[in-house]
């Protein structure tokens, strides 16, 4: 019987550059092992990953497909569930390297997979590639700056009317009925990572997947600045004090913020339908329209609809340009294919796997 697969981004690209959450992907003190693979675009790593998750899935695993938001269709790693271990792309801009060499982590260069004197007809090409495409991404970080800083405009408008004192009363009841009975405690356990992002293909979200098997949903409806930030922030603190294990994942936008909290061992998902995701979900509806003083709003209408159209402008554009990205990674993925081995990688592939599968017997014996 084949495990399930489920799909998340372990970092992204935000009003604050590259962000990553890599190390929340697998906790060192939990991991048999992590392996880190190096080597250039088009040298296979993604395609390795797969097939490795591909192997273990068929035989009952439950697997993380953790993408690229540069490219939503590759990988920057996989994790296989109760194995707990971990495959992890290691190179730029999401640098990995071993933190506890040969206990935990170790490094396989696929750089031993490819034909290095191939590599002189396109030494320059690859650098001037290499440059063009950190310039790309500055810039569509500069865009995704700007759509922010329109974003907090229209946040003003809603965050200076908030009602504090019935959202405060709102968010206890919300605590009584889902906490009852569990005192506080030991402090929890808390996992970050992105279930959006900004990536070539537009604006992908994989909370589908995350929360397909959830029993209880609270779904928070809202316009920017309207609490649902606050109320997240909440539910996690009191989460983390009833030593509860929480799943945190974070606004692709302001990646401060928390998008969706999921809670598994009480089978409660907090997700939120916002002006980026623009999903509609089935559970139970929270408005945050509710705890805004509507005839307090001191703005017209029409500065709002100004602020939301300047957003999308500056957003659309900043996608655009890291699409733009994308196309200069595939040209230098065509300077490293010609060069690699793939025999070599299968090669690779069957060493990895045979050295998962040592593990799965001290898995089954426990």
């Amino acid at each position: 019987m084949k495990g399930n697969f489920v799909h998340l981004f372990p970092a992204g690209n935000t009003s604050k550059g590259f962000y990553s959450f890599y190390r929340y992907i697998l906790p060192q003190e939990t991991a048999r092992r992590i392996i880190c693979l190096k080597g250039g675009p088009g040298t296979g790593k993604s395609s390795l990953m797969k097939k490795v998750a591909q192997y273990f899935n068929e035989k009952g695993y439950d697997i993380e497909y953790h993408h690229c938001s540069s490219d939503n269709n590759s990988l920057d790693g996989i994790l296989i569930k109760d194995l707990n271990v971990a495959l992890l792309d290691g190179t730029a801009p999401h640098v990995v390297d071993p933190i506890n060499p040969g206990a935990v982590d170790e490094i396989l260069n696929l750089g031993n997979c490819w034909n290095e004197q191939g590599f002189r007809d396109y030494r320059n090409t690859i650098i001037s590639i290499n440059k063009q495409v950190g310039k790309t991404f500055k810039r569509a970080y500069r865009y995704i700056g700007a759509a922010k800083a329109i974003h907090d405009d229209w946040s003003s408008f809603n965050s200076e009317v908030i009602n504090t004192s019935k959202l405060n009363a709102f968010k206890e009841d919300l605590k009584n009925e889902i906490f009852a009975g569990m005192n506080v405690s030991n402090t929890g356990i808390d996992r970050h990572l992105f279930a959006t992002a900004f990536t070539p293909n537009g604006i992908i979200t994989y909370i589908d997947s995350l929360i397909e098997n959830y029993k209880r949903i609270y779904v928070i409806n809202g316009e920017p600045g309207t609490g649902k930030t606050n109320l997240l922030s909440f539910i996690f603190d009191e989460s983390i004090k009833r030593g509860l294990c929480v799943e945190v994942y974070h606004d692709p936008l302001i990646p401060e913020r928390i998008e969706h909290l999921l809670i598994p061992s009480l089978n409660i998902a907090f997700v939120t339908s916002n002006e980026i995701n623009k999903r509609n979900f089935v559970g139970n509806q929270i408005h945050m329209e509710e705890f805004i003083n509507k005839r307090l709003l001191d703005k017209p209408l029409a500065d709002i609809d100004e602020d939301k159209e300047n957003f999308y402008l500056l957003l659309n554009k900043a996608l655009s340009i890291i699409s733009e990205a994308k196309v200069l990674h595939d040209e230098l993925e065509k300077c490293y294919i010609p060069n690699m081995d793939f025999d070599k990688t299968d090669e690779k592939y069957t060493e990895i796997i045979n050295k998962f599968l040592k593990y799965e017997k001290e898995y089954r014996r426990r």
